[in-house]
C-alpha cells in the first residue's frame, strides 16, 4: 500500500514539473509577411499632389500631368496640328512694329533766311551740300531726321540748305556772288567764301543774327556730335568756353 501511494505521489510531481516547465517555454509562431502595400511609400511632393488631384501649376513651377495633357479639349492652330502626348501650343504673336519718329527740318533757302532774319534776329545755319555727294545724303536721312536736332535747328536757327554747285546769283551782305565754271564742274562764290574756299562736303556753316560767319564745321556728323554742335553756337557758348569743355560736359536733349 505504501509502494502504490509513493508512486501516485512521485508521478504526481514529474507531471506537476512537466507542466510548470511548459509554461515557461515561449512560443514559436509562423513569421508574419509585410503586405506589398505596406511597403515604404514615397516622400509626398507638391508636384505628386497636383497630379493626383490631375490639376497643372498655373504658376509655370509645375509640368502638367500626363493625363491632365490627354483630357484636355484644347484647341490647337490649324496649321500647327496636335500629335499625341505633346502640349498644345499656341502660334508665336508678332510684335506690332513700333513706328520710329523722325524730326523734319522746316529748309529754307538763302534768301528767305535773309528775309525773316528782317523781321526776327536769328543765327542762320547753313547745309552746304552737293547733289552728287553721298555723306551729305547719308546726313539728310540720319542726322537731320533727329527730333532733337530738327527741334532745335528750327526753334533756335533759320536752317539753310544750298548747293554749292547751283548756277544761279545770290546777293548777300551788299554783294552778288555768281557761279564760277571750272571745266565740267563748278562751284558757287558764297559757298567758297562761307569754306574759307576749302570746298568739301558736307559742310555746315554758322552764321550769327547779323549775317557774320561765325564758322564752318566741314565733314559729316551723326545726331549725338551734331546736337551739340547746334546747341554750343545756338547757345553763344562759343565765345566763352572751349568746344572740348563744351563736349564733355554736354547733356543731350536739354
Amino acid at each position: 500500500m505504501n509502494l502504490v501511494v509513493r508512486f501516485l505521489a512521485l508521478t504526481g510531481i514529474l507531471v506537476l514539473a512537466a507542466l510548470a516547465a511548459s509554461a515557461q517555454r515561449p512560443v514559436v509562431g509562423t513569421p508574419v509577411s509585410r503586405p506589398a502595400s505596406l511597403a515604404p511609400a514615397r516622400p509626398v511632393t507638391q508636384q505628386s499632389q497636383e497630379r493626383a488631384k490631375g490639376g497643372s501649376d498655373q504658376g509655370g513651377r509645375l509640368t502638367p500631368s500626363e493625363t491632365n495633357l490627354r483630357t484636355t479639349n484644347t484647341a490647337r492652330p490649324a496649321s500647327q496640328p496636335a500629335t499625341a502626348g505633346s502640349a498644345a501650343r499656341t502660334a508665336p504673336q508678332r510684335k506690332p512694329v513700333q513706328s520710329v519718329t523722325k524730326g523734319y527740318v522746316k529748309w529754307m533757302t538763302i534768301e528767305q533766311a535773309l528775309e525773316r532774319c528782317k523781321t526776327e534776329r536769328r543765327k542762320i545755319f547753313v547745309d552746304v551740300y552737293t547733289d552728287w555727294c553721298g555723306w551729305c545724303r547719308h546726313m539728310d536721312s540720319t542726322t537731320f531726321v533727329s527730333p532733337s536736332v530738327a527741334r532745335y535747328l528750327n526753334d533756335k536757327y533759320y536752317p539753310v540748305k544750298f548747293n554749292a554747285e547751283q548756277t544761279g546769283d545770290v546777293y548777300f551782305r551788299d554783294k552778288t556772288y555768281k557761279f564760277k565754271s571750272n571745266g565740267s564742274r563748278g562751284h558757287h562764290e558764297l559757298a567758297a567764301f562761307w569754306l574759307n574756299n576749302k570746298l568739301s562736303y558736307p559742310t555746315v556753316v554758322f552764321l550769327d543774327e547779323s549775317q557774320n560767319l561765325i564758322q564752318p564745321v566741314p565733314g559729316y556728323q551723326d545726331a549725338a556730335k551734331m546736337e551739340a554742335i547746334i546747341n554750343y553756337f545756338g547757345s553763344d557758348s562759343h565765345k566763352r568756353v572751349p568746344w572740348e569743355t563744351y563736349e564733355r560736359n554736354f547733356v543731350p536733349g536739354q
